[in-house]
């Protein structure tokens, strides 16, 4: 499935040259937010982020981890709405909205864009007692794939106490069941959602038929 909607990709690569020439730039705070990220991840093989390494960023910072890897951090560059763009020192870029991947760089399979297709809102995640059905339409331009459907089912889960940093979190799961036959390709992917805001404070979402997967978890929160 083939379609010409990968210039989309074009206004996001303009928005990491801009990221890249301001990290080049003098004492900024972009070169100290640059330089505290590249601290992090010089130890580089850990299992989760420290407390000590998260604190140490003053800056809106998750985790992430690939399949089965080591966690390693990101920081928020900018923020649009629920859109909100994560990159570091490694040249690793995740673009979210509302706590859902929408877009990567640097990734072995990247996703090109997520367009939502759910009537209830941008996401998949249901705010009340519900279940929400939908389809969104993903471009994984690694692989030649664009515009392919797929449909999702999203429902709660019940309450859960998780612990990030050493903090409990009173959360509400939510698994999202969705396969795309065009594809051949069924997956779950899991989001634990602060019961008093909304915020995702921790996920596990599929990326690509390839079996990608991404954990990724709030370690400080936007202000």
């Amino acid at each position: 499935m083939v379609d010409v909607r990968g210039t989309k990709l074009l206004p996001f690569l303009a928005t990491l040259l801009f990221l890249s020439s301001c990290y080049s730039g003098g004492a900024t705070d972009y070169t100290l937010y640059y330089q505290a990220v590249r601290q992090s991840l010089a130890g580089g093989g850990q299992a989760h982020v420290s407390k000590s390494e998260a604190s140490a960023i003053p800056y809106a910072s998750i985790g992430y981890r690939l399949n089965d890897g080591p966690e390693q951090l990101l920081v928020l560059a900018t923020q649009t709405g629920s859109d909100q763009l994560w990159t570091s020192a490694s040249h690793v870029v995740l673009e979210t909205r509302a706590g859902h991947i929408v877009r990567t760089v640097g990734l072995p399979n990247d996703v090109g864009s997520v367009t939502s297709q759910y009537k209830q809102g941008d996401t998949a995640i249901p705010t009340e007692s519900n279940v929400r059905v939908g389809t969104r339409l993903e471009d994984l331009p690694n692989l030649g794939i664009y515009g392919a459907p797929v449909v999702c089912t999203a429902s709660p889960q019940g309450v859960q106490t998780i612990a990030i940093l050493g903090r409990g979190i009173t959360t509400k799961k939510v698994d999202e069941v969705c396969r795309s036959d065009s594809l051949n390709w069924s997956f779950t992917d899991n989001y634990w959602i602060d019961t008093e805001n909304g915020l995702v404070w921790r996920s596990i979402q599929n990326l690509s038929p390839k079996g990608e997967k991404v954990e990724v978890e709030v370690l400080r929160p936007p202000a």
